[in-house]
């Protein structure tokens, strides 16, 4: 009988110890899971605060380089036209030394054969200038676009 209460003991023992044992690693489980879940919160939040970071840094990058981009066209185009207003100043003067040494041509051969040939040379010259002008009062700069061309 001895026999039999010690093996029932050790049983019921054994029994509550499994029970007890039970227990614990059920909280054991419970604490590790919610450990889990705030470590998995917290590594989710981290991602979106990196991901929300990676956006706002690309959104300033891809406007940096809209910016250069303006920059770069602007001074294009400036160069552009100052390139055409030169073209057109050049134009115009190599136009009126020809229209002087025209005039210069035609004022020697007053009185001679040469007169009225000369003459026509010149009014050509004259015209010449004229329509040279023009295109230097369309690309020349904002004033003198903007108004009639003054005569000295």
């Amino acid at each position: 009988m001895t026999a039999l209460i010690a093996a029932g003991a050790a049983i019921g023992g054994g029994a509550l110890t499994g029970v007890f044992t039970l227990a614990a690693a059920k909280r054991q489980a419970a604490a590790a899971w919610a450990a889990g879940e705030r470590q998995a919160a917290a590594a989710w939040e981290a991602g979106r605060q990196q991901a929300a970071a990676a956006w706002d840094a690309g959104q300033l990058q891809a406007t940096a380089q809209l910016d250069v981009a303006r920059r770069a066209l602007t001074e294009q185009t400036l160069a552009n036209q100052r390139a055409v207003r030169r073209a057109a100043y050049v134009t115009y003067l190599s136009r009126t030394d020809g229209a002087q040494r025209a005039l210069a041509a035609w004022q020697s051969a007053i009185g001679t054969t040469e007169e009225t040939p000369r003459r026509q040379e010149y009014d050509a010259a004259v015209s010449a200038v004229a329509e040279t002008l023009n295109v230097v009062r369309l690309e020349g700069p904002d004033a003198e676009r903007a108004g009639p061309a003054r005569s000295a």
